[in-house]
């Protein structure tokens, strides 16, 4: 059984009887993780601050609230609460508008990451050579993220414990599920995810006559081309498009699998079903409660080389 803590601005818990409803997030396609819980109250609630969730003692979700409201109705008092993990702080902050020449992580933990509140992170130390832009409205995630995928080469996320991990490592873990803990298993085959060609233009004067090709497409009988201008832009280089095409392979072929009960996991760990030689990788985790008991829907590509 999940345990909730809810504290005030004071840092103290606030005690709820168990949630009448929940859900709980979980996607490698968006930085924050998200709780949104229903509780049935009495008398006043403070404003709330943070929201913490444990199971079997370990924490799976942190964050803090976003939104709260009370509903008076003939069944009682309700109270609803909406959370973001500690990503959300980069997220919604904007970041100060500067360029820095050999940028490193210990420079950014400093004047971007600590005045919000992360005291760690995993990852290299190194001091890379060339400009990082701060440009006006860049928030503090992008910066990060700028950081991470045109010098540090990796892509970052934050922690449950909110470190900041731009290690690029990945998660060894593997969740092996037999086909009767779950009640649906959905293979997915999407050809519209599918690019076949990226043609890239390298030189200022040339043309885009650089393929990189997808086999898998081809293979299929895909064609869906684009074009990238690789002259004078980190956003558009020939190394880009090659991870563009490998992206869109691993979204082609995905498995959807419903279970009851609670089995949150993190994200980017390795799904394995019994009897199915193929291994996936968890994109995304659903958790609900509500009146029909507790179920979690595991969203996952398959992996490819």
């Amino acid at each position: 059984m999940l345990k909730y803590i809810i504290k005030d601005a004071e840092d103290r818990s606030v005690c709820f009887t168990s949630p009448l409803k929940v859900s709980i997030v979980s996607s490698l396609d968006a930085p924050a993780d998200r709780l949104s819980a229903v509780f049935a109250v009495k008398g006043d609630v403070p404003a709330l601050y943070s929201a913490e969730v444990l199971k079997d003692g370990e924490r799976v979700f942190y964050g803090l609230i976003d939104e709260q409201s009370v509903e008076l109705n003939r069944n009682g008092s309700f109270l609803s609460v909406s959370a973001r993990s500690l990503a959300a702080l980069l997220l919604d902050n904007e970041a100060h508008p500067q360029i820095y020449c050999s940028p490193s992580m210990p420079l950014l933990m400093k004047r971007h990451f600590e005045p919000l509140g992360f005291k760690s992170y995993r990852g290299t130390e190194k001091a890379f050579n060339g400009q990082l832009v701060v440009s006006k409205g860049m928030s503090e995630w992008s910066l990060l993220k700028s950081f991470c995928r045109y010098f540090a080469q990796t892509e970052p996320r934050i922690t449950k414990n909110g470190v900041i991990d731009i290690s690029g490592e990945q998660k060894n873990e593997v969740l092996c599920l037999a086909p009767d803990r779950a009640y649906s298993i959905r293979h997915e085959l999407r050809n519209k995810a599918l690019i076949s060609e990226i043609r890239a233009r390298t030189y200022a004067s040339g043309d885009y006559i650089m393929p990189i090709k997808s086999d898998l497409a081809e293979e299929l009988r895909i064609q869906r081309k684009r074009y990238v201008n690789a002259v004078g832009s980190r956003s558009g280089t020939v190394i880009s498009s090659r991870r563009i095409i490998k992206q869109s392979e691993r979204e082609y072929e995905s498995l959807v699998v419903g279970c009851a009960g609670c089995m949150l996991c993190d994200t980017g760990i390795t799904l394995r079903i019994a009897g199915d030689k193929k291994q996936y990788r968890i994109r995304e985790v659903v958790y609900t409660l509500d009146t029909s008991g507790e179920k979690t829907s595991i969203y996952a590509e398959v992996k490819r080389e």
